[in-house]
């Protein structure tokens, strides 16, 4: 009995010796995440959280050694209040969001430790134009320069720049997208250029809300890669021609900007210089755009898809504003669209051939425009409906008639279901819609007319008015009347 109790109790030791040993390496991990910054952010799957913690003072470099058995590849610091920035230790951090906390200062070196790093958002801020280069310095040696050869993507959108240093980007050569929205940088003076300059692999550049006049020119020719530009939100009163530095650029985003038409012959005015790569051109909530003139988008060889809505002023769209002529210009060129949005203008039609083949269309949406129903549009109703009814059901609802008066309210859904042929109004402007009443009421006018003065010619000749000094032709005749004299001798 006692050999059997001995036994049980060496087994019982033997199972509690391995369950410590186990739940060691269970716990390792935790207890370590439970230090330091992990007590007040949440650590997990490799990923910090420390977003809006009411954090006041950015965590020193003890700290972030803290983190490295974690190896945390994401760290969101955002909304939080961190006016200065200060050395961050060796971690494989990619993703580093301090967006919306306030920073005014960064020091220098900051982030010569994240060699893993490729996105840091530093967006909604308050950082100025003395924003120094050297924040963003690798690490440096006697022997050996190392710049952050990660970076990727870099988001300094909606601080305080007017302008930015001319070596702020030499730390980061390989950097292929870049913001600065919102930032009242209003004119991009040399400075500014020159930093750019430094980016020959920048493939995305965002330039929302800038208050920008005009781009000057050499400014977009360094980045011979750039494939994404947003010039949203700006001043500016023409399309730019610097933009054919551009020579990779796939998507334009030109929306919110007072430019009012767009006219190969207009040099105040000019039309999209050649972009042969060009796929995605917005062009929307335009308050001053008026017109779009012949081969205006002509140079857009490539382009796939056009937003051209909420532009409440935009009345024409020439028929060949996107063909492209040959060199003798007999024949012409259309670009390979699927996709095209004209809602919500003031476009009173669309020319059939404003696209080579409607039906290659895979979205199409022109709707809430007014549109004149007459034989110019009758291709709308034949050939467009059909094609915009294929792509959704239903979707032609909002192509409603406004003019002339007789056809305003219907749909030319309803118009393609009926199969009505619209009649041709008066090219000089003339309300043929009208003319019934018009004739009718000449008629009427002429049938009570007569019988009136035949009646008062009929009172006159019977002296009737005699009171109001007219006279009859009989009275008449005789106030011309004179008698002969009685003097025989009278010759």
């Amino acid at each position: 009995m006692a050999f059997k109790v001995t036994i049980f109790l060496l087994l019982f030791v033997v199972s509690q010796l391995n369950s410590q040993e186990t739940g060691s390496d269970t716990v390792t991990e935790p207890i370590a995440a439970e230090s330091g910054i992990c007590r007040k952010c949440v650590c997990k799957d490799n990923k910090v959280d420390c977003a809006e913690q009411g954090l006041t003072t950015f965590f020193d470099k003890t700290e972030w050694e803290g983190l490295q058995p974690l190896k945390p590849t994401v760290v969101d610091l955002s909304d939080n209040s961190f006016e200065n920035i200060t050395g961050l230790a060796a971690l494989p951090i990619q993703t580093l969001n301090l967006s919306r906390c306030g920073i005014e200062y960064i020091e220098n070196s900051s982030f010569k430790d994240l060699q893993q790093m490729q996105v840091l958002d530093l967006s909604h801020n308050k950082l100025t134009s003395r924003l120094s280069p050297h924040a963003f310095e690798g690490r440096y040696s006697p022997e050996e320069y190392e710049p952050l050869e990660s970076m990727r993507v870099l988001n300094l959108a909606y601080n305080e720049f007017h302008s930015l240093n001319q070596d702020l980007f030499e730390h980061m050569p390989e950097l292929t997208e870049l913001d600065l929205s919102g930032n009242p940088i209003i004119t991009i003076d040399y400075p500014t250029l020159i930093s750019m300059s430094s980016l020959p692999m920048l493939k995305v550049l965002r330039l929302r809300s800038c208050q920008l006049t005009e781009i000057p020119e050499k400014f977009l020719h360094t980045p011979l890669h750039l494939i994404h530009l947003d010039l949203s939100d700006n001043l500016l009163a023409a399309v730019p021609q610097e933009l054919e530095e551009t020579k990779n650029l796939q998507y334009l985003n030109l929306n919110q900007n007072p430019i009012k038409e767009l006219d190969m012959k207009s040099s105040e005015f000019p039309g999209f210089p050649t972009l042969r790569n060009l796929k995605e051109l917005h062009m929307c909530n335009m308050q001053s755009l008026k017109r779009i003139g012949q081969g205006a988008l002509a140079g857009l060889q490539k382009l796939e898809k056009l937003h051209m809505s909420f532009n409440p002023m935009l009345s024409e769209i020439h028929a060949k504003a996107l063909a492209r002529p040959d060199d003798i210009g007999e024949t012409y060129d259309w670009p390979p669209l699927t996709e095209l949005y004209l809602q919500s203008n003031s476009l009173p039609e669309i020319d059939s051939r404003l696209v080579s083949r409607w039906d290659k269309l895979e979205k199409v949406d022109v709707s809430d425009n007014p549109f004149m129903c007459d034989c110019s549009t009758q291709w709308m109703v034949d050939v467009l409906v059909p094609v915009v009814e294929r792509r959704k059901t239903n979707a032609s609802m909002n192509m409603i008639c406004q003019e002339p008066i007789e056809m305003r309210g219907y749909t030319m859904k309803h118009l393609n279901d009926i199969h009505r042929t619209m009649r041709c109004v008066d090219k000089y402007g003339h309300r043929p819609e009208r003319d019934g009443a018009i004739l009718l009421g000449t008629l009427i006018g002429v049938l009570l007319a007569l019988p009136i003065m035949l009646g008062l010619v009929l009172l006159w000749r019977r002296g009737y008015f005699t009171f109001i000094g007219l006279r009859g032709p009989v009275d008449v005749s005789r106030a011309y009347y004179k008698r002969a004299p009685d003097n025989d001798n009278f010759i």
